[in-house]
Formats: structure tokens, sequence, C-alpha cells
């Protein structure tokens, strides 16, 4: 004779009200389909519609929609909020700029004899 032994862990309840949005719902068989929908008239929708008092909403900060808008002025966008962030992100992507063309001048002229310099290792290459 076997035995089934089965456990449940305790879900607090705010994890059990977020996970409820989770659940499957699955539709009836067809047969089936009459019955719940008389069980279903009987029963007030008003209170389906509205949701319990205590209902935890806190987790769906999502805002409004609102459509791109793909006509809108470049300079109504603030790119950077201070001129010292403009100042670093330049001085930053002009030094990649730097590095790179020195690179590449590298590699075309003297690097094909020494061909170690401006390499990098990668991912612990060697």
């Amino acid at each position: 004779m076997s035995t089934t032994t089965t456990t449940t862990q305790a879900q607090p309840a705010a994890l059990q009200t977020v996970l409820q949005d989770y659940r499957l719902h699955h539709s009836e068989a067809s047969g089936d389909a009459a019955k719940a929908e008389s069980t279903r008239s009987s029963s007030s929708t008003a209170t389906a519609a509205q949701p319990p008092v205590a209902w935890d909403v806190s987790h769906r900060r999502v805002p409004p929609y609102r459509p791109t808008n793909r006509d809108r002025d470049q300079a109504e966008v603030a790119v950077y909020l201070s001129g010292a962030e403009r100042a670093f992100i330049t001085t930053m992507f002009t030094g990649l700029f730097v590095n790179a063309s020195t690179a590449k001048a590298w590699r075309s002229t003297v690097g094909k004899l020494n061909s170690n310099i401006f390499r990098y290792s990668v991912g612990g290459e060697r």
C-alpha cells in the first residue's frame, strides 16, 4: 500500500493577491456553458465589477497609455541635465574616438611590425 504526502507552504496575503492576477481561468465545456451562464446571470454583476475595499493595487503603478509623438521637436528634449554632465560625456566619447583612431592608424602602419600594442585582452584572452 502506497501513501502520498503533500506539502503546502503558506504564502503572505500580499503575495497571494499579486499571484491571483496570474491564475489560469479555463472556459467550460460546451455542455456546461449554458449551466454556467445561468449561474452567472443569477449572481450580482455589480459586485463583480467593483473591486473589494481592501484591494491591493500598489503593484499596478503603470502610467496611463500615451501614444508615441513622432512629430516632437528635438529642441524640447532635455539631453543633458547640466554643463558638467555634458562636459563629462563629451570628454568620454572624445577619448574613445581618439583611442580608436590611434589604434586604427597604428595597425595600418607600425602595427604590422608589432601587433601587441593597442590590443586589449577581452574576457581573459591571452
